[in-house]
C-alpha cells in the first residue's frame, strides 16, 4: 500500500516581534514533521530578522513576507499615534496579502486548510471567514 501524502496546508501568520516569530517557527517545524505543508507569513522586517538568525529554510515550510510599510522595522518608542498608524498598516497590508495568498492557493494545487495567527493579529481570522 502506498503512503499517502498529508494534504494539510497550514497558513501561519505571525507578528514580526521575535517573541512571536520563534514559537511560531517551532510550531511550523512540528507541523511539517507530520507531513503537513506550512506557509509562514510575517512582515518583510520579520522575515529579515529570521534570515539573520537562520542558516537554512526548513523543508516543508514556505516563507512569504509582506510589506507593511516598515520594512526596516518599527520603533515602539515612537509614541501612541505612530504605534496606532503602524498597527493599522500591518492590518491593511497584511489582510490584502493574506487574501491574495489564500485565493492563489485555492486556485492552485495546494489550498490552505487551516489558518493560525498570533495574538496581535486577530484580523487574520477575518480572512478565513
Amino acid at each position: 500500500m502506498a503512503v499517502q501524502e498529508n494534504q494539510n496546508h497550514f497558513l501561519l501568520v505571525t507578528s514580526p516581534a521575535q517573541g512571536h516569530i520563534n514559537p511560531t517557527l517551532q510550531f511550523a517545524k512540528r507541523l511539517t514533521s507530520t507531513g503537513a505543508h506550512v506557509t509562514f507569513v510575517t512582515s518583510v522586517h520579520g522575515q529579515k530578522r529570521m534570515s539573520n538568525n537562520s542558516t537554512a529554510s526548513p523543508d516543508g515550510i514556505t516563507f512569504v513576507p509582506f510589506s507593511d510599510g516598515y520594512d526596516d522595522g518599527f520603533n515602539f518608542m515612537s509614541g501612541d499615534d505612530e504605534l496606532h498608524h503602524y498597527m493599522s498598516e500591518v492590518r491593511r497590508c497584511g489582510k490584502e496579502a493574506l487574501v491574495d495568498l489564500v485565493v492563489a492557493h485555492a486556485k492552485g494545487h495546494r489550498p490552505i486548510t487551516c489558518l493560525v495567527y498570533t495574538l496581535l493579529l486577530p484580523w487574520a481570522a477575518e480572512v478565513a471567514r
